[in-house]
């Protein structure tokens, strides 16, 4: 009801960014938040696959041309519906202007390389030394990005679709089709979150849908190995990363 979408990539961030808004609003009146600095650095995994820094870089422009209907439409309703103010620092003008005239070359990931050359590298090294006394422990600064519906646990997202799914009837399904001839549902996932919109809102299935495809991958110049519609192929790569870091630790 409060993200107002029926987009299941964005549904399932939203619902851990709910509850922790609630959470918050139970000490404080404001918080701040990161939005915008995936679609400026490089933040997410499908950029690994980013053939050359021009693609790069124009599809670091077509994600951030959609946060206002992504990322910080979730920001604003998961935050407003408990009476939170919600602040974007890193959409800050002179920090977006300043990420944008950026070589992209500075921004490509290297498949495989060391934590130093993942996602979102050249912010990382900002933050990587003492600010005002103030130093993030390198296990901290330099794990893998995780999407807030990843990062709450690597066996959430998948327990949420199988759950949502046995409400689905494969009847249902099969006339997806029929009753929704505008974006039709492609997994029983979408089609229970369209259901719940339509019951919201109906005759307003038209609202504008930011991804083509269906997800924010799936609008990309190049094929990605690491998304699907139905979220990151290979989550335990996020443990493995975590598991890693540990084991750095320990030695």
């Amino acid at each position: 009801y409060h993200i107002e979408t029926y987009n299941a990539e964005l549904i399932r961030s939203a619902i851990p960014n709910y509850f922790l808004a609630e959470a918050a609003a139970a000490d404080v009146k404001m918080v701040i938040t990161g939005e915008g600095a995936d679609e400026m650095w490089a933040g997410y995994a499908y950029f690994e696959d980013a053939p050359n820094p021009e693609a790069m870089h124009k599809e670091l422009c077509r994600i951030y041309n959609h946060l206002g209907v992504a990322n910080l439409l979730r920001a604003d309703r998961m935050t407003m519906a408990h009476g939170l103010e919600a602040r974007v620092p890193f959409l800050d003008v002179e920090h977006t202007a300043m990420a944008m005239k950026l070589d992209p070359r500075k921004k490509l990931i290297t498949k495989g390389g060391a934590p130093e050359q993942r996602e979102k590298a050249y912010l990382r090294h900002m933050f990587d030394r003492p600010h005002d006394g103030i130093t993030i422990p390198k296990p901290v600064l330099w794990r893998m990005k995780a999407m807030q519906c990843e990062g709450i646990g690597e066996d959430w997202v998948s327990i949420l679709q199988r759950k949502v799914s046995e409400k689905v009837s494969d009847a249902a399904m099969a006339e997806a089709s029929k009753r929704f001839p505008h974006e039709t549902p492609q997994t029983k996932e979408e089609y229970f979150y369209r259901e719940l919109f339509d019951n919201y809102f109906p005759n307003c299935e038209r609202v504008p849908q930011m991804w083509e495809g269906g997800y924010r991958a799936g609008g990309a110049e190049w094929q990605s190995t690491a998304y699907t519609r139905e979220g990151l192929k290979e989550v335990g790569r996020l443990t493995h990363a975590l598991q890693g870091k540990a084991t750095q630790q320990a030695a």
